[in-house]
């Protein structure tokens, strides 16, 4: 009956669904919803008079038990001075329990799974009469997705080509590179530098601002923005003072979109000395037999990372058009959740990179607002592919369920079991049938290939 109340494409109006009552024994439960909006509902709990005042009886009877009032022995307070000194809290304790008995019963009578806290309105307790209470709350929108089969798409051809594994390489030679100290010329680019720097702001210095004997390889992204052009061109024993401006979204809230004045001392010059790419340098990496070997193995990673990328993009092009195709409102509980999952992953990440995440907390709300609208496209893109696998009846099964488990714990190289117990199985589940939901689109897909975009496939997009 719940289901009559979603709006969809059907147009039925927002409503009342019609009372239902749940017989216990003498008693019984009657429940009224409202469809507030297609992702909100309102339900209406009337508790019968008969529960309340058994509630309340016992609620009494137990308070008896447990009382101390002078002049009365233990157990023997009388219900009129109970009901002089405790109404208020006993009234305040049947109405919790009531409310927490009997509203997920309710839920699961209409088959309705919330998305959010509920938003409780209680009633009046009055002995003899029936209880009421009100929990809103948002629910994911009815959605009679269209427009999924029959799509017209573009796929990028996989391609692995020499100079891809070349940029591997140099990777690989850079990573294992070593520095000799240089002396009698000046900082370039591609050096590693050691410096002592200070920084303030508006003449006072800031948390972390003053660093002794710190090694800087000079490239564009390896520190602040700006900062390692400013010492291109400086010899040892040279010191610099130099102004940068601090992007708004620096992640430092006490430095964000704030100019900040640096004196640096170059206190030595390093220059990279790259390894020759041979058989010698590819048995040094590992267990590869030689330089030929080293070589298919980064052909095979690549081609599995491309194959990864260019699905993904097929995924994102399948994702966009749904969008245009069907609009839906979006439960903003669902959007903050989300948000918060991403700021933990970001925490996460900087913490394993070693930065101190002491200040996370202050940049936290600022991260929410940029996080947002990605985090809103993720929720409307699930919501979008849930109702496609719905709609085709796709199922994720425990054999789908062990066989990623199994793929999860072989990528990670870690055992399975231990995998299932750090992996949200309701988490995977919805992936897995996102995954599906993809594959029966593009199954009714019209594809093209086309040539791959050299630029978006170095990953430089």
């Amino acid at each position: 009956m719940a289901d009559a109340l979603e709006l969809g494409s059907s147009g039925k109006p927002w409503g009342f669904d019609s009372p239902l009552s749940h017989e216990r024994g003498n008693e019984s439960m009657k429940i009224e919803l409202e469809q507030v909006s297609p992702i909100r509902k309102k339900m209406t709990v009337v508790l019968p008079s008969e529960l309340v005042n058994k509630e309340v009886d016992k609620a009494y009877s137990k308070l008896q038990k447990a009382v101390r009032l002078r002049g009365f022995r233990p157990g023997k307070a009388p219900l009129s001075m109970l009901q002089r000194y405790f109404k208020a809290q006993v009234e305040e304790d049947v109405i919790n329990g009531l409310v927490q008995d009997s509203y997920p019963k309710a839920l699961d009578e209409h088959k309705m799974t919330p998305v959010s806290p509920p938003i409780i309105e209680k009633g009046i307790l009055e002995t003899g009469k029936d209880f009421s209470y009100t929990a809103s709350f948002e629910t994911k929108p009815a959605l009679e997705v269209r427009g999924y089969s029959g799509l017209e798409l573009e796929k990028e051809k996989l391609q692995v080509t020499e100079a891809d594994i070349d940029e591997q390489l140099l990777k690989l030679q850079n990573g294992h590179a070593t520095l000799t100290t240089i002396d009698g010329r000046a900082v370039q680019t591609g050096d590693c530098v050691l410096i002592d720097y200070e920084g303030t702001i508006e003449g006072k210095p800031f948390a972390g601002s003053a660093i002794k004997d710190h090694l800087l390889e000079i490239a564009p992204d390896s520190f602040l923005p700006g900062f390692c052009d400013e010492l291109i061109g400086l010899r040892v024993g040279d010191t610099k003072a130099f102004a940068l401006q601090m992007p708004e979204d620096e992640m430092r809230e006490d430095l964000a979109g704030k100019k900040i004045d640096f004196t640096v001392a170059v206190k030595e010059i390093k220059e990279k000395v790259l390894p020759p790419v041979d058989d010698e340098f590819a048995r040094d990496l590992g267990d590869y037999k030689d330089l030929a070997d080293l070589k298919q193995k980064i052909r095979d990673s690549l081609h599995s990372a491309k194959e990864q990328q260019i699905e993904g993009k097929l995924r994102d092009s399948i994702v966009a058009l749904l969008m245009e195709k069907n609009s839906l409102d979006v439960p903003p509980s669902l959007v903050e959740q989300r948000i918060q999952s991403m700021l933990l992953n970001t925490r996460q990440r900087l913490a394993a990179q070693g930065v101190n995440v002491e200040n996370f907390s202050q940049s936290a709300e600022k991260l929410s607002e940029i996080y947002k609208q990605s985090a809103e496209k993720q929720v409307r893109a699930a919501l979008l592919l849930e109702a496609v696998a719905q709609a085709e009846h796709l199922t994720v099964t425990d054999e789908d369920l062990e066989h990623k488990y199994e793929e999860i714990a072989k990528i990670i190289n870690q055992d399975r079991a231990a995998v299932k117990r750090t992996i949200d199985r309701e988490a995977l589940t919805a992936q897995l049938l996102e995954e599906k939901a993809i594959a029966f689109i593009v199954s009714k897909a019209t594809i093209k290939e086309k040539e791959p975009d050299p630029q978006a496939l170095d990953g430089k997009h």
